[in-house]
């Protein structure tokens, strides 16, 4: 496979809103932060990857970006989430409505690529013609604040899915790790709340520097040798490739829980004793049985038209829907896979027009 380098330098950027964080400085930042917010952020777990959970006074959440982790998308969209209540008492049916309740929070040490894939989240859920109410109280109060770490992971392929520069809008502030500090750049209105901190610092010109090679490392990875648009014009539904991924894949399903972007899921009815209780659980597409209809027809029978189907939402109808790429090259399908289906490989070779 042929690799090539994108130049997607770091643009110029005001310096008004830059602050450092000294790493020694953590709790003093986090606890700032819990006078104003609910803070959420990645936790380590014995053999499991970090988890974004609410964290509370001494936790020791890990903010640079360094470890696995589960997406950000599972506190946002639970993989078990109960939707209503119906209760049939002696006074009649009673139906609760269980949409959370919405408080100020923020979320810290969000990689940047899962930061982008909550705007594709946000795209699906929060549509004009259709908005969730579940994920919107969950959404329309939460500050990101992404991390971009020292050294990107070796799985990352960010710059060849999309323009990564324009990723630095849709988030709140973004934490540079440097080592032994971070270097912080409010990005919204609201995101000045998250550098406004007296545990931080005036950045200096040196320290912007180092912040500067830091975004270059992440933006101008190795990337696919294809032009981005080729991933939506030329990714066809009667190519042989899928059979190929089929023959191997699994159906497992690795590829699409840990993505931060996937958002399929199943509504089923629990019945106890006189209550009714409606949820919503994770799903994919990888299943057998989630095109499954009640008469026993299937119209994704075997593996290949739902490996075709993964690949074509996230590369070409999501493009033609939303106008965003479902994928958002975090990597987390490269490393999990257990019959090392390579993503990156499969778009090189379908995605044939040069850079």
């Amino acid at each position: 496979m042929t690799w090539t380098r994108r130049n997607t330098a770091s643009k110029e950027r005001g310096t008004m809103s830059d602050k450092i964080l000294s790493k020694s400085k953590i709790q003093d930042y986090l606890k700032a932060l819990a006078e104003k917010f609910t803070v959420v952020a990645p936790m380590p777990r014995r053999d499991a990857p970090a988890e974004f959970v609410e964290i509370n006074s001494g936790d020791e959440p890990i903010l640079d970006g360094s470890q696995p982790m589960m997406p950000p998308k599972d506190y946002l969209l639970p993989r078990y989430e109960t939707l209503l209540k119906v209760d049939r008492g002696p006074e009649g049916v009673k139906i609760e409505s269980t949409i959370p309740e919405d408080k100020p929070r923020v979320m810290l040490g969000v990689w940047l690529p899962d930061a982008q894939a909550i705007q594709v989240l946000d795209r699906v859920f929060l549509d004009k013609n259709f908005v969730d109410p579940y994920y919107a109280a969950r959404r329309q109060n939460t500050l990101i604040a992404a991390v971009i770490p020292k050294e990107p992971r070796w799985s990352w392929f960010c710059s060849s899915v999309d323009d990564v520069e324009n990723w630095r809008k849709n988030v709140d502030a973004i934490f540079y790790d440097l080592g032994d500090r971070y270097f912080v750049e409010s990005e919204s209105e609201k995101g000045q709340a998250l550098v406004d901190v007296s545990a931080m610092s005036e950045a200096g010109d040196e320290d912007n520097a180092e912040k500067d090679k830091v975004w270059r490392r992440f933006a101008e990875q190795d990337i696919l040798p294809f032009a981005r648009k080729a991933l939506y014009e030329q990714l066809e539904w009667d190519n042989p490739i899928w059979a190929e991924i089929a023959q191997k894949c699994l159906g497992c399903g690795i590829c699409s829980y840990m993505c931060p972007s996937c958002s399929c899921f199943d509504i089923r009815d629990d019945m106890h004793d006189i209550c009714i209780e409606r949820y919503r659980c994770r799903d994919t597409c990888q299943f057998e049985d989630f095109t499954l209809m009640g008469a026993g027809h299937n119209p994704r029978p075997t593996q290949l038209p739902r490996s075709r189907q993964r690949l074509l939402h996230k590369f070409k109808y999501q493009h033609e829907q939303f106008g965003v790429v479902g994928c958002t090259g975090c990597g987390r399908c490269v490393e999990l896979c257990p019959v090392n289906v390579d993503i990156r490989d499969v778009l090189s070779r379908t995605c044939v027009e040069e850079v």
